[in-house]
């Protein structure tokens, strides 16, 4: 998977219509939420990639949700 086709499946994932980017704050995103969490861990599932809800405490940016499958994207 690419790095654009993994921003398209977050947006999706979490319902958004905003344009995700690597540097985006979490928290600019108003659908990001507790529901997006776990929508997002189920993603992160089907692709292989094992997380729990503490993974997602400290995350800031887009760009720390690639992080999290980076190995999953070329």
């Amino acid at each position: 998977m690419t790095r654009d086709e993994f921003l398209e499946l977050l947006a999706e994932t979490i319902d958004t219509e905003d344009e995700l980017y690597e540097e985006l704050a979490l928290d600019e995103v108003e659908e990001y939420d507790s529901i997006a969490v776990l929508s997002l861990m189920s993603m992160y599932d089907d692709m292989g990639v094992k997380v729990s809800p503490s993974d997602f405490q400290d995350l800031k940016t887009v760009m720390d949700l690639i992080k999290l499958a980076d190995d999953k994207i070329e």
